[in-house]
């Protein structure tokens, strides 16, 4: 969720990830997210984009487009009204709905890496989502942000019913958990 341009779906295949759902909402860091995934389909990666916002709930939704390719949020603070240079209307997919498509695309016994970068939606997609919902995830990066209205530890709260505990990160503003038992890859953290 919060796909860019690609980076860490790239990322992810060079590692040997199997298929990739990269899903982005706004349109010109769509365009080259596609074009980054047809380069690894032609490969013979398995990458889907979807030019769709997540949430806790399934509609449509205004997202505001900064300046910079990598702010874009569907509710900025009011500060980043001095670098918003429009705005589109964007459908929202749900993210339990999200989940279980993920769930049903890996088969059973791999792997489910989820990533959010959301630019402070992270609360609301993550609280709003029933802890059921992320039975199926082996390993979680959340990105963090100031302005968002719950901490990191509301969030690991949140999905330890789900089996998902807190592990190192290496950097202080993405929360990682992972699945207890997970096979491990350091403290590394994929690029947000």
């Amino acid at each position: 969720m919060g796909a860019h341009k690609g980076y860490y779906g790239a990322y992810a295949i060079e590692r040997g990830a199997r298929a990739i759902l990269s899903f982005e909402p706004e349109s010109a860091n769509v365009e080259l997210l596609e074009r980054a995934a047809a380069t690894y389909r032609a490969r013979g990666a398995a990458w889907d984009v979807r030019r769709v916002a997540v949430g806790a709930e399934k509609g449509d939704a205004e997202l505001h487009v900064m300046g910079g390719s990598w702010g874009h949020a569907l509710h900025p603070p009011e500060k980043f009204a001095q670098y918003e240079v429009g705005t589109q209307r964007v459908p929202v997919a749900a993210m339990a709905d999200v989940l279980a498509e993920a769930g049903f695309l890996v088969p059973d016994g791999a792997p489910l890496v989820v990533k959010i970068n959301v630019e402070g939606e992270e609360c609301a997609i993550v609280l709003e989502t029933p802890a059921r919902s992320w039975e199926r995830v082996t390993e979680l990066f959340v990105e963090t942000h100031p302005w968002a209205a719950c901490t990191a530890a509301d969030l690991a709260e949140h999905l330890a019913p789900a089996g998902l505990s807190p592990a190192p990160s290496a950097m202080a503003q993405v929360l990682r958990l992972r699945r207890r038992g997970a096979g491990g890859t350091g403290s590394r953290t994929a690029p947000s």
